[in-house]
Protein backbone atom coordinates (compact mmCIF):
# COMPACT_ATOMS: atom_id res chain seq x y z
CA UNK A 1 0.00 0.00 0.00
CA UNK A 2 2.82 2.37 0.94
CA UNK A 3 4.63 1.53 -2.31
CA UNK A 4 1.51 2.36 -4.32
CA UNK A 5 1.14 5.73 -2.54
CA UNK A 6 4.81 6.51 -3.19
CA UNK A 7 4.42 5.62 -6.87
CA UNK A 8 1.40 7.95 -7.19
CA UNK A 9 3.27 10.76 -5.39
CA UNK A 10 6.29 10.42 -7.70
CA UNK A 11 3.99 10.41 -10.73
CA UNK A 12 2.27 13.60 -9.57
CA UNK A 13 5.66 15.20 -8.88
CA UNK A 14 6.89 14.21 -12.33
CA UNK A 15 3.79 15.72 -13.98
CA UNK A 16 4.06 18.95 -11.99
CA UNK A 17 7.71 19.33 -12.98
CA UNK A 18 7.03 18.64 -16.66
CA UNK A 19 4.30 21.27 -16.70
CA UNK A 20 6.06 23.70 -14.35
CA UNK A 21 8.04 26.85 -15.04
CA UNK A 22 10.20 27.03 -18.15
CA UNK A 23 13.67 28.56 -17.94
CA UNK A 24 15.13 29.62 -21.29
CA UNK A 25 18.81 30.48 -21.70
CA UNK A 26 20.29 32.85 -24.26
CA UNK A 27 21.95 29.86 -25.97
CA UNK A 28 18.50 28.34 -26.59
CA UNK A 29 18.60 25.68 -23.87
CA UNK A 30 15.28 25.09 -22.06
CA UNK A 31 14.47 23.55 -18.70
CA UNK A 32 11.14 22.63 -17.10
CA UNK A 33 10.76 22.76 -13.34
CA UNK A 34 10.51 25.31 -10.53
CA UNK A 35 12.38 28.61 -10.82
CA UNK A 36 13.73 30.60 -7.87
CA UNK A 37 16.69 32.71 -6.77
CA UNK A 38 19.30 30.68 -4.85
CA UNK A 39 21.52 31.73 -1.93
CA UNK A 40 24.39 32.57 -4.33
CA UNK A 41 22.19 35.05 -6.20
CA UNK A 42 21.82 32.88 -9.30
CA UNK A 43 18.64 31.88 -11.11
CA UNK A 44 17.96 28.30 -10.14
CA UNK A 45 15.61 25.71 -11.60
CA UNK A 46 14.75 22.41 -9.93
CA UNK A 47 13.89 19.76 -12.50
CA UNK A 48 13.20 16.02 -12.54
CA UNK A 49 16.83 15.55 -13.65
CA UNK A 50 18.39 17.75 -10.97
CA UNK A 51 18.93 21.38 -10.03
CA UNK A 52 20.71 23.84 -12.34
CA UNK A 53 21.88 27.40 -11.64
CA UNK A 54 22.79 30.27 -13.97
CA UNK A 55 23.87 33.89 -13.72
CA UNK A 56 21.27 36.44 -14.86
CA UNK A 57 23.16 37.38 -18.03
CA UNK A 58 22.79 33.81 -19.31
CA UNK A 59 19.00 33.82 -18.86
CA UNK A 60 16.51 35.01 -21.49
CA UNK A 61 13.88 36.46 -19.14
CA UNK A 62 11.69 37.50 -22.09
CA UNK A 63 11.25 33.87 -23.12
CA UNK A 64 11.26 32.39 -19.61
CA UNK A 65 7.81 31.48 -18.30
CA UNK A 66 6.93 31.24 -14.61
CA UNK A 67 3.59 29.79 -13.56
CA UNK A 68 1.13 31.67 -11.39
CA UNK A 69 2.03 31.19 -7.68
CA UNK A 70 -0.48 29.16 -5.68
CA UNK A 71 -1.25 32.16 -3.44
CA UNK A 72 -1.88 34.57 -6.34
CA UNK A 73 -5.66 34.71 -5.70
CA UNK A 74 -5.00 35.39 -2.01
CA UNK A 75 -2.65 38.22 -2.97
CA UNK A 76 -5.22 39.82 -5.28
CA UNK A 77 -7.85 39.64 -2.54
CA UNK A 78 -5.43 41.15 -0.01
CA UNK A 79 -4.68 44.08 -2.35
CA UNK A 80 -8.39 44.71 -2.85
CA UNK A 81 -9.14 44.60 0.90
CA UNK A 82 -5.92 46.43 1.84
CA UNK A 83 -5.01 43.51 4.09
CA UNK A 84 -1.49 44.77 4.77
CA UNK A 85 -0.56 41.75 6.91
CA UNK A 86 -1.21 39.30 4.08
CA UNK A 87 0.30 41.64 1.46
CA UNK A 88 3.48 41.80 3.55
CA UNK A 89 3.72 38.02 3.97
CA UNK A 90 3.13 37.14 0.31
CA UNK A 91 5.19 39.95 -1.22
CA UNK A 92 8.12 39.03 1.06
CA UNK A 93 7.94 35.39 -0.07
CA UNK A 94 7.72 36.32 -3.75
CA UNK A 95 10.44 38.92 -3.33
CA UNK A 96 12.78 36.31 -1.89
CA UNK A 97 11.99 33.76 -4.60
CA UNK A 98 12.21 36.17 -7.57
CA UNK A 99 14.59 38.82 -6.21
CA UNK A 100 15.97 41.06 -8.93
CA UNK A 101 14.26 39.15 -11.76
CA UNK A 102 12.42 41.24 -14.38
CA UNK A 103 9.35 39.00 -14.12
CA UNK A 104 5.69 39.72 -13.29
CA UNK A 105 5.72 38.13 -9.84
CA UNK A 106 8.73 40.17 -8.72
CA UNK A 107 7.00 43.30 -10.01
CA UNK A 108 3.94 42.49 -7.89
CA UNK A 109 6.19 41.73 -4.91
CA UNK A 110 7.89 45.13 -5.21
CA UNK A 111 4.51 46.85 -5.45
CA UNK A 112 3.34 45.05 -2.31
CA UNK A 113 6.55 45.96 -0.47
CA UNK A 114 6.12 49.59 -1.53
CA UNK A 115 2.56 49.67 -0.16
CA UNK A 116 3.78 48.25 3.17
CA UNK A 117 6.71 50.70 3.44
CA UNK A 118 4.43 53.68 2.69
CA UNK A 119 1.77 52.43 5.11
CA UNK A 120 4.44 51.97 7.83
CA UNK A 121 5.81 55.47 7.04
CA UNK A 122 9.28 54.10 6.24
CA UNK A 123 10.25 56.77 3.73
CA UNK A 124 13.86 55.70 2.98
CA UNK A 125 12.85 52.05 2.55
CA UNK A 126 9.96 53.02 0.27
CA UNK A 127 12.15 55.23 -1.93
CA UNK A 128 14.67 52.39 -2.26
CA UNK A 129 11.87 50.06 -3.41
CA UNK A 130 10.57 52.69 -5.86
CA UNK A 131 14.05 53.06 -7.40
CA UNK A 132 14.39 49.28 -7.81
CA UNK A 133 10.93 49.12 -9.39
CA UNK A 134 11.68 51.89 -11.92
CA UNK A 135 14.99 50.21 -12.82
CA UNK A 136 13.46 46.78 -13.46
CA UNK A 137 10.03 47.86 -14.75
CA UNK A 138 10.26 51.32 -16.41
CA UNK A 139 6.90 50.69 -18.11
CA UNK A 140 5.43 48.39 -15.48
CA UNK A 141 1.76 47.82 -14.71
CA UNK A 142 2.07 49.62 -11.35
CA UNK A 143 4.16 52.56 -12.59
CA UNK A 144 1.26 55.00 -12.15
CA UNK A 145 0.63 54.03 -8.53
CA UNK A 146 4.37 54.02 -7.78
CA UNK A 147 4.69 57.49 -9.36
CA UNK A 148 2.00 58.83 -7.03
CA UNK A 149 3.48 57.26 -3.89
CA UNK A 150 6.95 58.41 -4.91
CA UNK A 151 5.79 62.00 -5.38
CA UNK A 152 3.84 61.93 -2.12
CA UNK A 153 6.99 60.95 -0.22
CA UNK A 154 9.30 63.39 -2.00
CA UNK A 155 6.84 66.31 -1.95
CA UNK A 156 8.53 67.91 1.07
CA UNK A 157 11.60 68.65 -1.04
CA UNK A 158 9.62 70.04 -4.01
CA UNK A 159 7.91 73.38 -4.39
CA UNK A 160 4.15 73.61 -4.96
CA UNK A 161 4.79 74.80 -8.53
CA UNK A 162 7.11 71.83 -9.23
CA UNK A 163 4.53 69.38 -7.90
CA UNK A 164 1.72 70.90 -9.96
CA UNK A 165 3.84 70.70 -13.11
CA UNK A 166 4.95 67.13 -12.37
CA UNK A 167 1.41 65.85 -11.73
CA UNK A 168 0.12 67.68 -14.83
CA UNK A 169 2.87 66.19 -17.03
CA UNK A 170 2.21 62.65 -15.77
CA UNK A 171 -1.56 62.98 -16.31
CA UNK A 172 -1.00 64.36 -19.81
CA UNK A 173 0.95 61.20 -20.73
CA UNK A 174 -1.95 59.08 -19.38
CA UNK A 175 0.29 56.07 -18.70
CA UNK A 176 -1.07 55.16 -15.25
CA UNK A 177 -3.94 52.91 -14.23
CA UNK A 178 -7.38 54.33 -13.40
CA UNK A 179 -6.65 54.25 -9.66
CA UNK A 180 -3.31 56.03 -10.15
CA UNK A 181 -4.80 58.68 -12.42
CA UNK A 182 -7.63 59.30 -9.96
CA UNK A 183 -5.16 59.82 -7.12
CA UNK A 184 -3.07 62.19 -9.26
CA UNK A 185 -6.13 64.26 -10.27
CA UNK A 186 -7.04 64.49 -6.60
CA UNK A 187 -3.54 65.46 -5.47
CA UNK A 188 -3.25 68.02 -8.26
CA UNK A 189 -6.66 69.51 -7.43
CA UNK A 190 -5.70 69.97 -3.76
CA UNK A 191 -2.47 71.74 -4.74
CA UNK A 192 -4.33 74.00 -7.18
CA UNK A 193 -6.92 74.85 -4.53
CA UNK A 194 -4.14 75.79 -2.11
CA UNK A 195 -2.55 77.93 -4.83
CA UNK A 196 -5.86 79.75 -5.43
CA UNK A 197 -6.34 78.30 -8.93
CA UNK A 198 -9.91 77.37 -8.02
CA UNK A 199 -11.30 76.71 -11.49
CA UNK A 200 -8.56 74.24 -12.44
CA UNK A 201 -8.91 72.63 -9.02
CA UNK A 202 -12.63 72.20 -9.66
CA UNK A 203 -11.93 70.58 -13.05
CA UNK A 204 -9.63 68.00 -11.46
CA UNK A 205 -11.95 67.30 -8.52
CA UNK A 206 -14.79 66.83 -11.01
CA UNK A 207 -12.64 64.49 -13.11
CA UNK A 208 -12.34 62.14 -10.13
CA UNK A 209 -16.12 62.16 -9.57
CA UNK A 210 -17.04 61.71 -13.25
CA UNK A 211 -14.29 59.38 -14.45
CA UNK A 212 -13.45 57.40 -11.32
CA UNK A 213 -16.67 57.41 -9.29
CA UNK A 214 -16.31 53.68 -8.61
CA UNK A 215 -13.48 54.39 -6.14
CA UNK A 216 -15.59 55.43 -3.09
CA UNK A 217 -12.82 56.87 -0.86
CA UNK A 218 -11.46 59.09 -3.61
CA UNK A 219 -14.92 60.10 -4.79
CA UNK A 220 -15.86 61.37 -1.32
CA UNK A 221 -12.71 63.50 -1.13
CA UNK A 222 -13.40 64.81 -4.62
CA UNK A 223 -17.00 65.75 -3.76
CA UNK A 224 -15.74 67.70 -0.76
CA UNK A 225 -13.16 69.32 -3.04
CA UNK A 226 -15.84 70.39 -5.53
CA UNK A 227 -17.77 72.05 -2.71
CA UNK A 228 -14.61 73.74 -1.43
CA UNK A 229 -13.65 75.03 -4.89
CA UNK A 230 -17.12 76.50 -5.52
CA UNK A 231 -17.11 78.03 -2.05
CA UNK A 232 -13.69 79.61 -2.72
CA UNK A 233 -15.10 81.14 -5.91
CA UNK A 234 -18.07 82.56 -3.99
CA UNK A 235 -20.58 80.29 -5.73
CA UNK A 236 -22.52 79.34 -2.60
CA UNK A 237 -25.43 77.65 -4.37
CA UNK A 238 -23.15 75.25 -6.24
CA UNK A 239 -21.09 74.60 -3.11
CA UNK A 240 -24.26 73.72 -1.19
CA UNK A 241 -25.21 71.20 -3.86
CA UNK A 242 -22.11 69.11 -3.00
CA UNK A 243 -22.14 69.68 0.75
CA UNK A 244 -25.82 68.69 0.97
CA UNK A 245 -25.15 65.42 -0.87
CA UNK A 246 -22.60 64.48 1.78
CA UNK A 247 -24.66 65.81 4.70
CA UNK A 248 -27.58 63.56 3.71
CA UNK A 249 -25.46 60.43 3.22
CA UNK A 250 -25.39 58.48 6.50
CA UNK A 251 -22.29 56.51 5.41
CA UNK A 252 -20.27 59.54 4.33
CA UNK A 253 -17.20 60.15 6.52
CA UNK A 254 -17.55 63.88 5.76
CA UNK A 255 -21.15 63.97 6.98
CA UNK A 256 -20.50 66.02 10.15
CA UNK A 257 -18.26 68.54 8.38
CA UNK A 258 -20.74 68.80 5.51
CA UNK A 259 -23.67 69.45 7.87
CA UNK A 260 -21.68 72.25 9.52
CA UNK A 261 -20.90 73.74 6.11
CA UNK A 262 -24.56 73.62 5.04
CA UNK A 263 -25.61 75.40 8.23
CA UNK A 264 -22.84 78.00 7.79
CA UNK A 265 -23.58 78.76 4.14
CA UNK A 266 -27.35 78.88 4.59
CA UNK A 267 -26.99 81.69 7.14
Amino acid sequence: MKIQKLTVLLAVLSISLSYGDELVLNNGARYKGTISRNAKGQVEISTSKGTFSYDDEKVSFKQTKINEPSDFTDYQAALKKKDFGKIKTISAAWGKRFQGMPVRWNEMALYGKALIAVNDKKKDEAIQIFDEYFKLFPKGAYKGEIDVMNLDLRSDSMSKEELIKTYSDILEKNTGSEAANARMHLALAKLQLEAGDNWKALENFASVVVLYGDIPDLETEALWGCGSAYEAMGQTKNALFYYEQMAENKDCPYKGKAQAKVKELKK
